[in-house]
């Protein structure tokens, strides 16, 4: 485990991301006064949860934030993180890099981080301490504060011992311990009183579970009686039903096939009436062959009488003579005539040659009307005439055709639905013939089952009744019919059962009825007090397990104070005359006497005083004859502490060391002991150095220089030494 670098954001004068790295055993930091070279081991101090503002040269939170200057603006908030390289895995935590960090805003708010997540000030407290920091920070050594554990008191020196030896960590899990224990007690009282004050309720309910657990006895055999005799009242009743139903069912059987018989009748009747031809089709389709009929007689007509005109036409087209007696042909010949005799008279000139026609035509006449026949030709209206009539004569006599087919369609279709409606009137009367049979049947067989239906009608009342009784009863037919067939064998009769449950229904009413409350109420009591009493036992258990682990831890301490303080002993004597040249220096262990005012004794009682112990430091100085460290100078107090200092350290070298200036008041001489010291200390533990020393500086490996500018900002300046060695040879 070793501290790897040091990162600083508007902390103090550092306004400015500043990043100190660690990587020699000792870093030296050196600067003119007042140029924030302290600010470095208060921000070490302030991230290891320093909650005195005093120790940080400061009265509010807000003072440790940068304020700004007259050319640079004030910060809203600081941050300082500590990052510890644990490859090594002496950190209890499962990284290979832990880093510690604490923030803190203008409203005074303060926030702690473990590798960046947020956590508590006592998660960071328990962890320094399991790192060899604690509360006292004896690691790190303030300016002016080198000799302040000489001047402290007995009680301060021992506590900073304890936590230089890593004690705290004992005396933390002691301290936890102690307060369980006490809780312990305090539940282990409150557990003995909670019992103490149930256990006259208990005896009270007790006494009434007793007479509920024999009114449940009673209970419980009136149940099985109940039972046993609803199930053979169940058993005679349905023994009864099975016997009706045994010699109902033939009729009941005869009376399902005749229902079956009479419902497949109706479904033939109900079939055949839907594709049956009633009366009324038939008299509308002989009303339709009549009509039929007389439209084929008119139909006739007209085509015998279209037919006798074309064959008269035709006659007359095939023989073409006229007898001369036809005035017709005569009226037309004089007519004739006589129209060109008219034109003769209106044409006076055209008469020479029109006189001769007219002797001709006239000639024609006369033989005509001698011979008394004459041959005339058909004309073209009597031959279209003609057509016209042989046309209508086939069209009537397809339209003749047509209905006669009609007519022959709706004779036979008339046949067949006669046939149809004559079978279905047979069929019919057969149907009926048979439902009248089967429904005669049906009605014998129902009068025959009426007695039967008289039997079920008595057995549905005793069924009700017992419904009736078991719903009284509080029980159901599931539960009757639970009960064994063996069992209701063996009982007694049900006259008998009857009277062996009314004598117990008796019994019961003597003992009176217990509230279930009640009853409830004492088993939940009682396993409260059965529940406590395993509590007290627990309790007690814990509380012999914290006493064990008191006991150990406080031989544990004694034991590690023990060993550390005579090694402590020897080193500060060991350091102390190497630094003097001789000597002697010794801690001692004392007893203090304090009182306990809790306790509100007087002066002359004793009983309420405790025992407690602090160390005093005796020193003898060579040439000098020292009675008290009061007497030692500035110097001397230094070295001592300083002996002190490294002695602690040897003995349980801490992860670092700070020492601000320790070495302010040392001579030329004295500070090249030091300086050889700190060399030797170096090997066990890493050192962050703040001096004026020359002597001092050469023993770091790296050192950062701190300036501040007219801004008011620190800066920070390193070099190596080894770095520097090879550019000088260079």
């Amino acid at each position: 485990m070793r501290l790897s670098k040091l990162e600083i954001s508007g902390f103090k004068s550092f306004a400015k991301p500043t990043v100190l790295e660690f990587s020699a055993p000792v870093s030296a930091i050196v600067g003119p006064n007042g140029s924030g070279k302290s600010n470095v081991a208060e921000a070490i101090r302030w991230v290891l949860g320093e909650q005195s503002m005093k120790s940080l040269r400061g009265k509010r939170g807000e003072d440790l934030i940068f304020n700004g200057s007259d050319k640079a603006a004030k910060l809203g908030k600081a941050s300082v993180s500590l990052v510890f390289d644990n490859k090594d895995g002496k950190i209890p935590l499962d990284f290979p890099e832990v880093r510690i960090s604490r923030k803190i805003f203008r409203d005074g708010t303060n926030e702690y981080l473990l590798n960046d997540s947020n956590v508590r000030l006592k998660d960071i407290v328990e962890l320094i301490a399991r790192m060899g920091l604690g509360e006292t920070k004896h690691n790190i050594i303030g300016q002016g504060e080198v000799d302040r554990w000489l001047l402290s008191s007995s009680r301060d020196r021992k506590e900073i011992l304890e936590e230089a030896l890593g004690l705290k960590v004992y005396q933390l899990k002691k301290v936890e311990s102690e307060r369980k224990l006490a809780a312990t007690e305090t539940n282990m009282a409150q557990v003995e009183s909670l019992l103490r004050e149930i256990a006259p309720h208990i005896k009270f309910l007790k006494h009434q579970a007793e007479k509920a657990e024999a009114r449940g006895v009673l209970e419980e055999e009136l149940l099985h009686l109940e039972r046993v005799y609803f199930a053979k009242l169940l058993a005679e009743i349905e023994i009864e039903e099975s016997a009706i139903a045994k010699d109902a069912a033939p009729f009941e059987k005869e009376l399902a096939a005749a229902e079956e018989r009479i419902n497949i009748i109706l479904r033939q009747i109900e079939e055949r009436e839907r594709g049956v031809v009633k009366s009324e089709d038939l008299a509308v389709l002989e009303k339709d062959v009549g009509r039929i009929e007389e439209n084929y007689r008119e139909v006739e007509r007209e085509f015998g009488r279209a037919e006798g005109r074309a064959t008269a036409e035709r006659e007359k087209i095939s023989r073409p003579l006229m007898r001369i007696t036809d005035a017709i042909y005569v009226k037309e010949k004089i007519l004739a005539v006589l129209a060109d005799i008219r034109g003769v008279a209106e044409n006076p000139v055209a008469a020479a040659s029109l006189l001769p026609q007219l002797a001709e035509k006239l000639e024609l006449l006369l033989r005509d009307l001698e011979k008394g026949k004459v041959e005339v030709e058909p004309d073209a209206a009597s031959r279209q005439e003609l057509e016209q009539l042989e046309s209508q004569v086939r069209e009537l006599e397809k339209k003749l055709q047509v209905v006669a087919a009609d007519l022959g369609r709706a004779k036979e279709e008339l046949r067949a639905k006669e046939s149809r409606w004559r079978t279905h009137e047979s069929d019919l009367r057969k149907f009926e013939r048979e439902l009248r049979e089967a429904e005669e049947a049906r009605a014998k067989l129902r009068s025959q089952l009426e007695r039967a239906g008289f039997e079920r009608e008595k057995l549905s009342l005793r069924r009700a009744d017992f419904d009736k009784e078991i719903g009284l009863a509080n029980l159901s037919v599931l539960q009757i019919r639970e009960v064994s067939r063996d069992d209701v064998a063996r009982a007694l009769p049900a006259q008998e059962l009857f009277k062996k449950i009314e004598r117990l229904r008796g019994k019961l009413e003597e003992i009176g009825g217990i509230d279930v409350a009640v009853v409830k109420e004492y088993h939940d009591t009682e396993a409260r007090h059965e529940f406590l009493a395993g509590e007290l036992d627990d309790l007690k258990k814990a509380a012999v397990s914290l006493k064990e682990l008191i006991a150990t831890l406080e031989n544990q301490i004694e034991e590690d104070f023990e060993n550390g303080f005579k090694k402590i002993n020897e080193g500060f004597n060991h350091y102390f005359q190497l630094i003097f040249g001789g000597g002697k220096a010794k801690l001692s262990y004392q007893e203090l006497r304090i009182r306990n005012k809790e306790l509100g004794d007087t002066e002359e009682e004793t009983n309420g005083e405790e025992a407690e112990y602090g160390i005093d430091i005796d020193v003898d100085i060579p040439r000098k004859r020292i009675k008290s460290l009061a007497m030692l100078s500035g110097g001397e107090r230094a070295l001592t502490s300083i002996a002190l200092l490294f002695a602690m350290v040897l003995v349980n070298p801490p992860p670092f060391l700070v020492l601000d200036e320790t070495d302010a008041a040392l001579d030329e001489a004295n500070s090249q002991k030091y300086a050889n010291t700190l060399a030797d200390l170096s090997q066990k533990s890493q050192l962050i150095i703040i001096t004026h020393n020359r002597e001092t500086m050469l023993r770091a490996g790296i050192l950062y220089g701190v300036t501040m500018g007219d801004d008011g900002v620190s800066k920070l300046l390193s070099i190596k030494f080894e770095e520097g060695e090879r550019y000088v040879n260079r």
